[in-house]
């Protein structure tokens, strides 16, 4: 009895000692193989499945060198599926730490493992450059962002959310750093504006006859809308005027040349000493995102940079009454295309993308061929505002009130009206010359001699 009872004590310290071993360090991080979630402790099994837990780093740093060293042995397709799994397995560990226990610093260590295997995958700069930013490691995140923009479709709803991003990091730069991120956009403009207009500028320089005679003006009772009554009949004499709004590298080769020339003969004469006619200069982002599309009219330029483009370009502004003629023909109709509203004819409504190519709505097009007279942007006239301006206007070639009224003529409903009624082509808006708006844009016209 003595020798079993002495037995058993024996078989009981074995079993105990089996279980109190374990090859984890106490507190280190370990992560459940079945639900994947990631622990600091000293326990051997998960809480919530009971899966036994392993040592995340080194567990995963081992399954990727077998993969590794099993390359040669394995089909190409099964060792890319392996691979993808332990990316995934990296990702979902480093989420883990990041989201759950703010551990920037052993997320970091994982993502970056990910890259390693997947330097091409634009998430993964995404993730790292998130850690990198809560760690205050400014200079690294900002590198990851531009990896990951690279990366990204070259399309605005793919990379809105990376620009603005970045534009958060370069304000927590130092001078030198903006100074070189800043030289870099400016040469990274440079060769996208250059190859466009190489390409398109013929295009989008085209201008159309309108050609002399009477057309309808303004609306009739039945609108109701006093600044656009009373309707009557306005006699021009011809005139052209351009196809498409004025683009992004269009207005991208004028400011090259006023910097490079420090020429503003063709300025207004009215405009603010030491005027600035960047685009959008006033709003944080409107550079390095939808400036950098050469193909999508220009935005955030108040009359006075609309007026100096013009001049420059050999054109000048189109008069209130020019542009509604060249919208609406000598019909009187409501929209550029006829009388019945079609939204899939304009860029507008919820659906709408801003910015968009010039010129993309073939069938909105006006009886002269002008796009986007409708939807897409609004558009500056020469024109000074005022409300009652059509109850004594001149019958042939009107210019607008003589003596300045602090306001401009906006005209052309743009993708952000609130109603159908804002894109008609007898709508009439206005601004204050040095506004800068994201809804209003330009296009030019000229006289035929």
């Amino acid at each position: 009895m003595k020798r079993i009872l002495f037995l058993l004590i024996v078989l009981i310290f074995y079993v105990s000692s089996s279980y109190a071993q374990t090859p984890e360090k106490s507190g280190e991080k370990k992560s459940c193989p079945n639900c994947n979630k990631i622990y600091i402790t000293e326990d051997i099994y998960c809480p919530q499945d009971g899966g036994k837990l392993v040592s995340q780093s080194v567990e995963i740093d081992k399954e990727i060198q077998e993969v590794k060293v099993e390359k040669s042995q394995e089909a190409p397709e099964s060792l890319e599926k392996e691979v993808f799994q332990k990316i995934e397995k990296y990702i979902q560990s480093a989420n883990s730490l990041r989201e759950i226990q703010n551990d920037y610093n052993g997320a970091l260590d994982l993502y970056k493992k990910a890259l390693e295997l997947a330097p091409e995958r634009a998430s993964l700069h995404w993730y790292t450059a998130g850690v990198y930013w809560k760690l205050n490691n400014h200079r690294k995140a900002l590198e990851h962002l531009e990896s990951c923009r690279t990366l990204l479709p070259q399309i605005p709803d793919e990379l809105n959310e990376v620009d603005d991003f970045i534009g958060k990091i370069v304000e927590y730069l130092d001078v030198s750093e903006k100074r070189k991120l800043a030289k870099k956009r400016v040469n990274d403009r440079r060769a996208i504006m250059e190859e466009a207009l190489k390409n398109l500028k013929d295009k989008w320089e085209e201008t159309v006859l309108v050609p002399a005679g009477e057309f309808t003006m303004g609306s009739s009772e039945e609108d109701f809308i006093p600044e656009e009554m009373p309707q009557h009949a306005v006699i021009l004499d011809a005139y052209y005027v351009d196809k498409y709004e004025v683009t992004n590298a269009q207005y991208w080769e004028f400011l090259e040349y006023i910097e490079r020339t420090s020429d503003h003969s063709k300025c207004s004469p009215s405009e603010p000493l030491n005027k600035n006619h960047i685009p959008g200069n006033s709003y944080r982002g409107y550079e390095y995102k939808y400036y950098n599309y050469p193909d999508y009219p220009v935005t955030r330029i108040d009359w006075y940079d609309a007026y100096a483009y013009a001049a420059w370009a050999g054109k000048r502004l189109p008069t209130e009454a020019e542009w509604e003629k060249a919208a609406r023909g000598t019909d009187g109709r409501r929209f550029p295309w006829g009388n019945v509203w079609e939204i899939k004819y304009c860029n507008v409504g919820t659906s709408a993308n801003l910015p968009i190519t010039v010129g993309s709505y073939e069938h909105g097009k006006s009886v002269y061929g002008c796009y986007d007279m409708s939807g897409s942007v609004s558009e500056w006239c020469s024109d000074w505002y005022h409300p009652e301006y059509y109850h004594n206007t001149p019958k042939k070639n009107p210019k607008g009130p003589l003596e300045g009224t602090g306001k401009r003529i906006i005209k052309g409903g743009s993708m952000f009206a609130q109603n159908v009624y804002k894109l008609r082509c007898s709508v009439r808006m206005f601004g204050e010359p040095s506004d800068r708006n994201k809804s209003v844009g330009f296009r030019c016209a000229k006289d035929t001699n």
